[in-house]
């Protein structure tokens, strides 16, 4: 778009208060850093804000800590989702410095410049093939857990198919629920109030005795078309893009002998306008009228072998679940989409340097289609075996060598394996560096998919990739730690959506490359405040003559600041984020600034109140491009007041 459309003045100010923010920040921490390396064995444990050993599960399926991990992990805590007070599981991400593409009902995560993102909840696989939205194979809604039952995220960047199979090409996201705790009654209470109408309650109860507990919760929410500023500076309103989504869930847990028994039931309702893009983004037209509405439901039952944690040591596992849609696309449109799943794992310590991880699945996956008139029903069937070997080398070396066989019923069989070597300088720093390998398999909707706006393409091939990583991570005092990692990789056969006259479709484009960096810091400046910082670098080139990936590639350069401070019942944070690099072919503007501010204030113990302002640069900009500039515009200034309350 040509500059004028855009207020120099409000960029140069803009890049001012970038320029200032940066350098204060560095200020600060020059002016710290040098005392802090030589008090670091006096500094008291309480000013900690970084923790190395950590422990995650979703790295290697079973408990390991962050310092062992041969891979860049991050953990989203449950502490930092309270003090966040996100509205969704996307606003967590996104304050984690994960970037996040959002389209109409679908919000999901782009790692290492790739939107191949394996995203589970509670080690569940929950991308689904009706998520296909506007041209992007790998869209998965990963809000439709409501962020109040989620008790932490894991994030580990890189492939992970030797793991977890299909899908998990660029990393893997794993939302763990809340547990049912036992003891007399507890839970918490959320309200929110925001702009354009938005009204939001959630609420969860959990309790039992020493062998049976049980956990219960619900949340509502409602929220008018929202606004957004075009490339002109006009305000106008996404018309279509209201939504009324209501989520359920159950979860029961026994104690049998040292084993435990878990069952869970969740049920994610949605009735939304079917905003997914703009026909005209000066007048906020829609391109799509009609609603949408969405059930998805899921239950499943899991026997854990001495083991209190889901998806860590020996366990055995069923779970189904079913997806339906009505509406959307300007024409008759339903669907039913349904997955039977059974897995296991077993742990063995061969001995004290050398544990084993091996596992199986079976998996079902069928769809019911009706588009346009036009029906489709398809299914398909997959079977795999995995096999991981975790070595204590001596000297602080640990080596890990996976592989994973995987029989899919149209595809044939695949091997993908991975080998990983980890160095710990003490306690406090180590430095890691893997290959891996992935496959993804094109959806069935993909291939068979037939209706007046989309042609399945049945000669689709696999795509496969491959990956190199090297990184590390130090505590380098006690208030100070820093994070870095480099990565390059290959896909082969890269499915890309091609946007024709009558109907679009799928097609194998040739080869995709990726390289880039992901670093970050931490530091605690003192009891009050704490500073953040975090850089991300992601080049993305392909053979593809159409130059697609060009509206993928949304953060070439992206800039994080954070600023947190702590007062008594006081707390404020502020979260910086500026991005530049993008093609104007794809985006309106190459680059964008926002700030997110957050104040709360602990009226007890028990119940706080907050207010939230998000984007308060008024920016206007897109979270992915396309070739009809500004038509995924992201809403402008809006704000949140809330207050939860713990019984």
């Amino acid at each position: 778009m040509p500059s004028g459309m855009r207020s120099g003045k409000g960029k140069n100010m803009k890049r001012s208060v970038l320029s200032g923010l940066i350098a204060g920040a560095l200020t600060i921490a020059t002016g710290y850093a040098a005392p802090l390396a030589s008090a670091a064995e006096t500094t008291d444990d309480s000013a900690q804000t970084y923790e190395t050993e950590a422990i995650v599960v979703t790295a290697s399926r079973s408990d390991t800590a962050i310092s062992d991990v041969p891979a860049d992990v991050t953990l989203i805590s449950e502490e930092q989702i309270e003090r966040g007070n996100y509205k969704s599981v996307s606003d967590a991400l996104k304050g984690a410095n994960i970037n996040v593409v959002q389209k109409g009902f679908a919000a999901y995560p782009i790692i290492n410049g790739d939107s191949r993102v394996l995203v589970m909840v509670d080690g569940k696989k929950v991308n689904w093939d009706h998520l296909v939205v506007s041209g992007d194979s790998h869209a998965v809604d990963i809000d439709q857990v409501a962020i109040g039952d989620v008790e932490r995220i894991e994030i580990v960047r890189g492939p992970n198919s030797s793991l977890y199979g299909e899908r998990a090409v660029s990393g893997v996201i794993n939302i763990i629920t809340k547990r049912p705790t036992a003891g007399k009654p507890t839970g918490s209470l959320n309200m929110q109030l925001g702009s354009w109408g938005e009204k939001r309650v959630g609420v969860s109860v959990s309790g039992g005795d020493g062998k049976n507990s049980i956990k219960i919760g619900a949340a509502h929410e409602r929220r008018n078309d929202f606004q957004y500023k075009n490339s002109y500076g006009e305000k106008r309103t996404f018309q279509n893009s209201d939504i009324n989504r209501t989520d359920y869930n159950v979860g029961f847990d026994r104690i049998i002998g040292n084993d435990r028994l878990r069952l869970e039931f969740s049920r994610h309702e949605a009735d939304d306008g079917y905003g997914v893009n703009l026909l005209d983004p000066r007048t906020g037209a829609s391109r799509y009228h009609g609603r949408t509405s969405i059930v998805d439901t899921g239950c499943g039952v899991t026997y854990m072998f001495g083991s209190e944690k889901e998806g860590e040591g020996t366990f055995l596992r069923f779970y189904r679940s079913e997806a339906s849609a009505d509406g959307g696309f300007n024409s008759q449109y339903s669907h039913d989409l349904r997955r039977n799943a059974f897995e296991g794992q077993k742990l063995w310590m061969l001995n004290d340097k050398n544990m084993l991880i091996g596992g199986f699945l079976w998996s079902q996956e069928k769809i019911s289609e009706v588009s346009g008139n036009v029906p489709m029903d398809a299914s398909a069937v997959t079977k795999a075996l995995f096999l991981e070997d975790d070595w204590q080398l001596g000297r602080g070396f640990s080596l890990k060598i996976g592989s994973r066989l995987e029989h899919h019923n149209d595809f044939g069989t695949d091997v993908t394996s991975h080998i990983s070597l980890n160095k710990k300088f003490g306690r406090r720093t180590h430095a890691y560096i893997s290959f891996g390998q992935a496959v993804n398999n094109p959806s069935l909707k993909m291939r068979y998919a037939n209706s007046p706006f989309w042609v399945g393409n049945p000669d689709l091939k696999q795509e496969k990739s491959h990956t190199f990583t090297i990184g590390a991570d130090s505590q380098i005092t006690r208030k100070w730690n820093v994070s870095g990692s480099l990565y390059w990789s290959k896909v082969k056969d890269a499915l890309r959506w091609v946007q024709a006259t009558p109907r679009g479709y799928y097609q194998n484009v040739g080869t995709e490359d990726r390289r880039g960096l992901e670093l970050s810091t931490r530091y605690r400046a003192d009891d009050r405040w704490t500073i953040r910082a975090a850089y991300s670098y992601a080049n993305v080139d392909s053979t593809d003559a159409a130059r697609a990936y060009l509206s993928n590639n949304t953060r070439p350069n992206g800039y994080n600041l954070g600023l947190s401070y702590t007062q008594g019942k006081w707390e404020a944070d502020a979260d910086l984020n500026y991005v530049t690099g993008r093609s104007t072919e794809r985006f309106t503007d190459s680059r964008y600034l926002t700030l997110d501010l957050g104040i709360n204030y602990h009226v007890t113990k028990d119940f706080k109140v907050y207010l939230k302002g998000m984007n308060l640069t008024d920016e206007s900009y897109e979270s992915i491009g396309d070739a009809r500039l500004g038509i995924y515009a992201m809403p402008s200034r809006h704000f949140i007041l809330g207050g939860t309350y713990n019984f």
